[in-house]
């Protein structure tokens, strides 16, 4: 009899722990769906910016202020499930300078001959590599060829063809903006695997001059040159103001790397909410990362 009842009980007591077993399975499947409810998302948008207006009264500096203030924009913004799938601004690609080429305009009085061939020369040089489907293949190859160049341009360009808005001008700002993209991709994780970067020092140093080149010659918020600036702000921590400046310029780039750019940026932010949206909007526009 004793027996009986204690089978009996620890049936029981295991159909119990079973059911507690099934029941936690189903609360922990509710819960990691509540996740990508939207009104969840809501919920998650209202606390972040509970947090981020507490940052922006305890900055300590104004660069501090405006990163917070940037990221209390974007969120003000964000429609939890509304998230655009292209940019929303008809694009301006007639206000955007493309790069001239040299080989199409007079050479400058001052310059001689061959020197004028050189240079065209080398513009044709770096054109052949950095192109999109090279441009990780041949990073190195295409560092030295727009190092040279853009040497070349200061070097022997007089000083008034230097300045833009001139065509020669433009020229030399887009050397110099290849020559900071190509160097930023040094730092990608597939590019540095293969090619490590022996002195970081030395690498920042360089980065962060070319880009001051380009930033005194052309200023900022160019749209021409808006990735580089963005990756800019990003390397510098500066996330909400380089996902800020990348949607009031999303009209002059590419859709992908806006797409491609935005998931990214939200997912450094560790934003979950928005970050999964961005990251099911880029998959679902048929765009995929490079391996």
């Amino acid at each position: 009899m004793a027996i009986d009842l204690f089978q009996s009980f620890s049936r029981k007591r295991s159909s119990r722990s079973w059911l507690s077993i099934v029941l936690l399975s189903l609360w922990a499947i509710g819960a990691a769906n509540a996740e990508s409810d939207p009104i969840d998302a809501e919920h998650w948008r209202r606390r972040q910016l509970t947090k981020v207006a507490r940052k922006i009264d305890e900055a300590a500096s104004d660069s501090e202020r405006l990163e917070y203030e940037a990221r209390q924009s974007w969120l003000r913004h964000w429609e939890p499930g509304q998230m655009t799938s292209a940019p929303t601004r008809p694009p301006i690609e007639s206000d955007l300078v493309e790069e001239p080429l040299l080989g199409c305009l007079e050479k400058p009085a001052e310059m001689d001959a061959d020197v004028w061939q050189r240079i065209t020369s080398a513009q044709v040089e770096l054109h052949a590599v950095d192109t999109d489907d090279d441009r990780k293949e041949k990073v190195r190859e295409i560092i030295e060829l727009a190092r040279r160049f853009e040497e070349l341009l200061s070097e022997h360009l007089p000083s008034q063809l230097q300045q833009l808005p001139t065509p020669t001008a433009w020229t030399l700002a887009y050397a110099r903006y290849r020559l900071g993209r190509a160097l930023a991709y040094r730092e990608l994780p597939s590019v540095s695997e293969r090619w490590p970067i022996s002195d970081p020092v030395r690498y920042q140093r360089q980065l962060s001059a070319v880009y001051q080149r380009l930033i005194d010659q052309a200023g900022q918020g160019r749209p021409e040159f808006i990735l580089l600036e963005d990756r800019m702000l990003r390397r510098a921590g500066q996330k909400g103001r380089a996902l800020k400046l990348l949607e009031a310029n999303q009209q002059s780039i590419d859709p992908k790397w806006y797409l491609k750019k935005r998931r990214d940026l939200l997912e450094e932010l560790g934003w979950e909410p928005p970050y999964q949206e961005a990251a099911q909007i880029y998959f679902e526009a048929g765009y995929r990362d490079d391996p």
